[in-house]
């Protein structure tokens, strides 16, 4: 698996499916089904590419959550 591609939006998410359906190979969906990454090979991603389902620099997907806050040391 070469990409991993952030799916921001259902509809997006079912246009990756179509063009995803008609080439050969596997790919792999990981995270929860509100906001998915599809990791996928060269081919395939540059099917979606050219298909319109992503820009180019959605491939990576985005880090998210909360920063640790460090403890104050009381003196």
């Amino acid at each position: 698996m070469g990409h991993a591609v952030h799916i921001r939006s259902r509809e997006q998410y079912l246009r990756a499916l179509r063009v995803l359906d008609k080439l050969k190979g596997t790919w792999r969906g990981i995270g929860p089904a509100c906001n998915p990454i599809l990791l996928l090979t060269e081919e395939q991603y540059q099917a979606i590419l050219k298909a319109g389902v992503v820009s180019s620099n959605d491939k990576k997907a985005q880090i998210r959550g909360k920063k640790a806050i460090a403890e104050k040391s009381k003196s």
